[in-house]
């Protein structure tokens, strides 16, 4: 019989609730032996809803009473870096919740500290891991040269409150950050970016261009101003082009991808213009699972980090990995003209 993977989470608030251990509850290979939450409540709550045999409001004592393989990190990202930075001091594989600390200093000292300790560490960009997104971003690797990648994440809400200790867009937008560089495969080298402020005492709204080491060019636009959730992606080139939606008011996980015909069009009034071949891609349909942790990609990082544990291989974004896009998190907003 297989040993399954002890691991413990930190933190008993709405992400481990809605989306990790639900996730964790269908890996057969995955044991949850304890939870952990400075709130005692909240974390008895969480066990007896998941069967979670034993709580702490200590995570320095489960370290000290658990047998365990690894931890699930799942607080607030001002308490992010600490909370990681211990278990992997204690002998722990790691997956943090995004962003990998509040700044890329942060980040990279969990670089050094997982190679001091040799231990994985983990970051859960979720979107990443999102069947549909794989699913593209391969085709198109298949179909056509990337020259173009472009990121959009689209809100309503007052960010001054609801980050109130780090930006929103080191905090919120580094998930549409990180996709674009992930798709981009490569590393900016020049930006440019506009901020501004509507209805807030805080910067609330960027628009960024970027050109990567590699010459493929992209573009990143976020803003919590606007009249609701809207989150995409495309991935362009001379043979063909992908849309993704993550999220268009609502929930939605689809796509669709037009193959070039290889003749130009101008315009659609010319005379003799055919469209391009389309193809649908329903990313619901793609995952076979209507549950939103499935389709949207928190199971699939889950999976990924209890395989790259048993498996003793690296995590589809590592630390190093998460590093880099704060790096670029920082040069885009260092960048504003």
């Amino acid at each position: 019989m297989k040993k399954k993977v002890n691991v413990a989470v930190i933190g008993a608030g709405g992400i481990a609730n809605n989306v990790h251990l639900p996730s964790l509850a269908q890996i057969e290979d995955a044991n949850v032996a304890a939870i952990c939450d400075l709130h005692e409540e909240k974390a008895k709550k969480a066990a007896e809803k998941f069967g979670i045999p034993s709580v702490y409001t200590s995570m320095y004592e489960m370290f000290e009473k658990e047998e365990l393989d690894g931890v699930f990190v799942l607080v607030e990202p001002d308490r992010l870096y600490r909370a990681a930075n211990d278990c992997l001091s204690a002998g722990l594989h790691v997956i943090m919740e995004k962003p990998a600390g509040i700044t890329s200093y942060q980040a990279n000292s969990l670089v050094r500290k997982a190679e001091e300790t040799g231990k994985m560490c983990a970051v859960a960009m979720n979107r990443r891991h999102v069947p549909l997104v794989q699913f593209v971003f391969e085709k198109m690797k298949e179909l056509t040269p990337i020259t173009q990648v472009d990121g959009v994440f689209y809100k309503n809400s007052n960010i001054a409150s609801s980050w109130h200790y780090a930006s929103a867009f080191v905090c919120d937008i580094v998930h549409a950050t990180d996709l674009v560089r992930y798709f981009a495969q490569s590393e900016p080298v020049k930006a440019s970016t506009i901020v501004g402020r509507f209805n807030s005492p805080v910067d609330n709204a960027w628009s960024s261009i970027i050109q990567f080491e590699n010459g493929v060019i992209g573009t990143l636009r976020a803003n919590y101003q606007c009249g609701g959730r809207f989150h995409n992606f495309a991935i362009h080139g001379p043979k063909a082009s992908a849309f993704i939606n993550l999220g268009f008011g609502g929930s939605q996980c689809d796509a669709r991808i037009l193959h070039s015909s290889g003749k130009p069009i101008y315009s659609l009034a010319a005379a003799g213009v055919s469209g391009p071949k389309e193809e649908y891609i329903d990313g619901i349909e793609l995952a076979n699972n209507k549950s939103f942790f499935a389709y949207y990609g928190y199971l699939q990082e889950d999976i990924d980090f209890i395989e790259a544990i048993k498996n003793n291989r690296k995590p589809l974004c590592s630390i190093e990995d998460a590093a880099k896009t704060m790096e670029m998190v920082e040069l885009l907003l260092a960048s504003a003209i």
